[in-house]
């Protein structure tokens, strides 16, 4: 479960999907949220990864943290690392979470701080970070790439390389208020994010630095195969494996979804476990059939098992699911026009094992 604990947030970050910023009206109070712990242990849920808007800035933070844990779920925290309550650091070491993921943009202060509309973000961020590192906690970075901060990749990679972190890299929509749709990336820079992440992670031992490219970093490509945790992209996992909660009580099958018409319910009128069982539910993951696809997936080798690729990008530039256009086999099929026969595609293999991909990618300077 993703559960967006609050959407007060006190930065205004150019990329946020939620236009984050004051309180959703009628968020669930204190009571309401220790209660809907113990329904979502109720229902078999696995993990809670509590986020905002800033989930920091909720004073309830620390006891629905601990309500998680003391019920077996695992507990993970998204946070932008400006808010800092007292204590808060031996606190969050004494839930051991699977994760406190902070979101860096920029290895630049300046650029970090334009993105996330703040001045002095940067470096209370990094201060939180290393307090992070100082109380033992398992700290993840996450980047949110779009045209303004594409080409500081590796220059974050050096910034966090050595030190026992984990970085997720992603890719910015345009569902929020405050992104100007011409900072999305190129077709060409998305597939270069894919390739300086499969750079990471063939050059840099998981110890060194941890990479992984998130869910909506491209799929079946035929030379890149090491850009994320999985070796093969199996489809959206909104409403099959992942939930996402608004803070006003709306059921999502993901938060990123941001949309009204892909609410399942609300937990103030029926329990989770109700929503995420009920017959019919999440029919777009869970009731998928190659006949849903898209005009550019339609008749794709891969789309009975990709499902057309990741249902949030898919929505955002296409209008509707199942017809993600940022996919790996699709734009190399755009970028090596004609078909590529067996031997070619196994020979470019073979000479992207051997490092001009990863040069490709340090390089950063054009297609």
């Amino acid at each position: 479960m993703v559960w967006e604990l609050t959407l007060a947030c006190n930065l205004k970050c150019l990329h946020c999907g939620s236009t984050a910023g004051g309180r959703r009206a009628a968020e669930l109070g204190p009571e309401e949220a220790l209660r809907l712990c113990v329904d979502l242990a109720a229902a078999g849920t696995r993990g809670v990864a509590l986020m905002g808007g800033e989930p920091l800035l909720r004073p309830d933070f620390l006891p629905i943290a601990r309500r998680v844990r003391e019920l077996g779920m695992e507990l993970s925290v998204i946070t932008n690392g400006t808010v800092v309550p007292a204590g808060i650091f031996a606190e969050l070491a004494a839930l051991r979470p699977r994760a406190v993921a902070v979101s860096l943009d920029a290895a630049s202060p300046e650029l970090h701080d334009r993105i996330r509309g703040s001045a002095g973000a940067f470096a209370k961020t990094r201060d939180f970070m290393e307090r992070c590192l100082a109380a033992g906690l398992p700290l993840s970075v996450i980047t949110t790439v779009h045209k303004l901060n594409l080409k500081e990749l590796p220059a974050l990679r050096e910034l966090l390389r050595g030190r026992g972190i984990a970085w997720q890299v992603q890719t910015a929509g345009a569902e929020g208020g405050r992104f100007a749709g011409e900072l999305l990336l190129s077709p060409e820079e998305f597939y270069s994010v894919g390739m300086f992440v499969e750079a990471c992670r063939r050059d840099l031992r998981p110890e060194e630095l941890a990479v992984i490219g998130a869910h909506d970093l491209g799929y079946h490509s035929l030379l890149l195969h090491n850009v994320s945790l999985y070796d093969k992209w199996e489809g959206c996992q909104a409403g099959t494996a992942v939930a996402g909660l608004r803070s006003d009580g709306t059921v999502l099958g993901c938060l990123a979804i941001n949309d009204g018409r892909y609410a399942e319910g609300n937990v103030r009128e029926r329990s989770f476990a109700e929503i995420w069982n009920s017959p019919g539910a999440f029919k777009y993951t869970r009731g998928f059939s190659p006949a849903d696809l898209g005009p550019g997936c339609s008749g794709c080798e891969h789309g009975r098992a990709c499902r057309g690729g990741c249902s949030e990008m898919s929505l955002m530039k296409t209008g509707r699911l199942h017809n993600d256009p940022y996919c790996f086999f699709r734009i190399e099929k755009e970028l090596f026009p004609g078909e590529l026969p067996g031997p070619a595609a196994r020979l470019l293999r073979r000479l992207a094992g051997r490092g001009p991909l990863a040069a490709l990618a340090r390089r950063f300077g054009g297609r």
